[in-house]
């Protein structure tokens, strides 16, 4: 089931780097469950080809920006060329990687033109967007930002009518460190003690000098303050000059630690975006910027969460103004500690997850077993590969396993389904509910061992009990010590270790 998944995203000095992290992100998650990725990406001033290529992942470059690119979309000079030259030069970069399963597109420059060019070279097609300004010719679209109830329209008419979408922060592409800081993430006071200043790898206004000036003319001396910059970032002279005039100022260039600095701080002044979810995975308050104007009503939809203190637009906000807020936080030890616990409601860190499940599963279809299921369910149920790790690995006879397949089918409370990729069953699952809790059992048609596909039926039935059992809170996995696959695959697809069982044999 391993999967090819082209990624076509841009940094630059003008549009930043969150486009090209947020996919590294989920090119890591693909990659750790087996997909194969490459980067398509042009040589921008500011590009991240280095960090792309330390990842490990095939970097397919497209030439520096030409001076021609088209005017119908508001963020059209960010592509560096035409739609049609980039897409014809994204062509001949896919025949080097060949044909992809998926083809991933996170650039504002971007729509329906252009995907319709490369659509006959593809699977399907995603795209990652929050700007809902133009039309997709696309299978899947992402945007992670928090909206109104009104903001799930959005979409409408933008998209082609089979399209799915995934909408919000539950699908917020946060790296695997965000998720494991925050299951040990300290509930915050509200007491500041420690702040944190980033806004984001370029920050071409400069807020991070608002923000130094305004700590500054506060006399903050006693608060300590890290403030993170990326490589790119123009105004490094100036800030390091600034952060120089601070007893407990650290100035960070383009680290590979943010989690644990989010974690660490008590309070922090930055962008919305992508980092809005970071920080809310780990509920750290936060006074919040927009530095671009799709950050705006996700930062609109926070502020009415009293998830963080928003200032507005960046060309609206002054040294003052920041100083003010500033002041009120240090200050108002409640309002940060109402603003840290509505924050970390926000974004689970499982958004990563979930996106690579539905792109997996793509190609994996469940149907519930039917009477001519009896008898190849049972061969594959007996095979010695499927007993080994059984709660009872005894081979069982045909006439009492077409006896057990009859009451299974016919009674409400247990569901058993055959998971199959391209027609060809490859695992069988199976749900006893017993009132608001499930009891999944999973195993894999012999010869099908090591492809990763274990974890893809486990999170495609959770899927389905979630959408046809919904008085279901829970499901749960009783998994043999020994069984280190099943561990390994339960714990992959999100299932955590609640309890021990242990059992002593008195009597033969």
């Amino acid at each position: 089931m391993s999967l090819k998944v082209a990624i076509r995203a841009d940094a630059s000095v003008q549009m930043g780097s969150g486009h090209v992290m947020r996919c590294l992100t989920l090119a890591d998650a693909l990659r750790e469950r087996g997909a194969e990725v490459a980067f398509i990406s042009r040589e921008h001033p500011g590009n991240l080809f280095s960090l792309i290529e330390a990842s490990g992942h095939l970097l397919l470059r497209l030439p520096e920006p030409a001076s021609a690119h088209d005017t119908r979309l508001a963020h059209a000079a960010w592509l560096g060329t035409t739609q049609t030259e980039d897409a014809q030069q994204t062509a001949a970069a896919l025949r080097q990687f060949g044909d992809p399963d998926w083809l991933m597109v996170d650039h504002y420059a971007i729509d329906a033109e252009w995907e319709a060019i490369l659509r006959p070279m593809v699977g399907r097609i995603m795209v990652i967007d929050d700007l809902a300004d133009r039309l997709h010719d696309c299978d899947l679209l992402l945007d992670q930002n928090l909206l109104d109830l009104t903001g799930q329209t959005r979409y409408d008419g933008l998209l082609p009518s089979t399209a799915v979408t995934l909408m919000g922060p539950k699908y917020a592409l946060l790296r695997p460190e965000f998720k494991a800081l925050r299951a040990t993430a300290r509930i915050r006071s509200g007491v500041v003690e420690r702040v944190l200043v980033f806004f984001g790898g370029g920050d071409p206004s400069n807020e991070t000098a608002k923000v130094l000036l305004a700590l500054k003319s506060l006399a903050c001396d006693e608060l300590a303050v890290d403030v993170v910059i990326g490589s790119a970032n123009p105004h490094y002279p100036q800030l390091l000059e600034l952060s120089e005039q601070f007893p407990a100022c650290t100035l960070y260039r383009q680290v590979s630690n943010m989690a644990e600095l989010m974690a660490n701080a008590d309070l922090s002044v930055g962008a919305g975006g992508g980092a809005m979810w970071e920080r809310s995975c780990l509920g750290l308050p936060t006074i919040v910027v927009s530095v671009a104007a799709n950050q705006q009503p996700g930062c609109e939809a926070m502020a009415r969460q009293g998830a963080i203190l928003y200032l507005g637009q960046s060309e609206r906000v002054t040294t003052e103004l920041v100083a003010s807020a500033l002041s009120v936080a240090v200050n108002a030890v409640g309002l940060i500690e109402s603003i840290a616990q509505r924050s970390l409601e926000v974004a689970d860190g499982l958004g990563t997850n979930r996106v690579v499940s539905h792109l997996l599963q793509a190609r994996l279809a469940l149907r519930p077993a039917e009477i001519g299921d009896c008898e190849p369910i049972y061969q594959w149920r007996n095979a010695e590969s499927t007993r080994k790790y059984s709660q009872d690995g005894q081979a069982i006879d045909f006439e009492g396993h077409r006896s057990w397949f009859s009451q299974v089918l016919s009674d409400p409370d247990r569901q058993l389904l055959v998971g199959e990729i391209d027609g060809e069953a490859v695992g069988v699952l199976r749900f006893d509910r017993d009132s608001e809790r499930s009891v999944i059992s999973v195993y894999l048609v012999p010869g099908h061992y090591g492809k990763g596909i274990g974890v893809h039926l486990i999170e495609a039935g959770c899927i389905w009990v979630e959408n046809n059992w919904p008085g279901v809170q829970t499901v749960e996995a009783i998994i043999m010590a020994n069984n280190l696959p099943s561990v390994s695959a339960f714990s992959k697809a999100g299932f955590r270790s609640k309890s021990y069982a242990y059992e002593k044999k008195i009597r033969n």
